[in-house]
């Protein structure tokens, strides 16, 4: 054994004590681990600022007097997608970093509300001006309609006078009084 120890003094080759080994394949652990915690936290705050940067774009745009709501649908759809892959590792984030992506995700959700609630008023007022633009010609019909019912009065009325008149002098008419005047109009005399 002497002799074993020996050679592997000369050769520059020892033997290192199980402790030893252990404590380095945990520090290289702990190192690893802590370069993943750090590069996964620079990464969650880099992809927080750019989502945060869409999200303060659309809130702008919202505010504007006629938004584009089916981009901004859009946008938002896109905006918290990226925020709930953020709050995925949560677990391995700095607390502020949790705080401020649940906030994100707080005013996302408030905005996506406000832009449902603009395009739910918006297609109702598009239907109210596509029912009103619809009443309009139908109460032209009705005016169509009624003026044609006044015209048959009138044309009934004239037929009338005319078959009164053809009855009160039949030296006018070569025709028949029974037969220029319909049943419905003869009146019968008492005498």
């Amino acid at each position: 054994m002497k002799k074993r120890e020996d050679r592997l003094r000369r050769s520059g080759r020892t033997k290192l004590p199980r402790w030893r080994v252990a404590l380095a394949v945990c520090g290289g652990a702990v190192m690893a681990f802590l370069t993943y915690f750090f590069f996964l936290n620079w990464s969650v705050v880099n992809n927080f600022d750019a989502t945060s940067a869409l999200l303060k774009g659309d809130i702008l745009a919202l505010q504007l007097a006629n938004p584009n709501l089916d981009s901004l649908k859009a946008s938002q759809a896109q905006v918290l997608s990226q925020l709930y892959q953020e709050q995925e590792t949560s677990a391995l984030q700095f607390p502020s970093s949790k705080k401020a992506i649940a906030k994100a995700i707080e005013l996302a959700n408030q905005v996506n509300q406000e832009i449902d609630l603009r395009s739910r008023s918006s297609s109702a007022s598009s239907l109210a001006s596509s029912s009103s633009s619809q009443s309009a010609p139908s109460s032209q019909s009705a005016q169509q309609m009624t003026q044609e019912r006044q015209q048959e009065v009138q044309n009934q009325q004239k037929l009338n006078s005319l078959l009164s008149s053809n009855t009160l002098n039949p030296s006018s008419s070569s025709a028949d009084s029974s037969t220029a005047v319909p049943q419905s109009q003869k009146v019968t005399k008492p005498w």
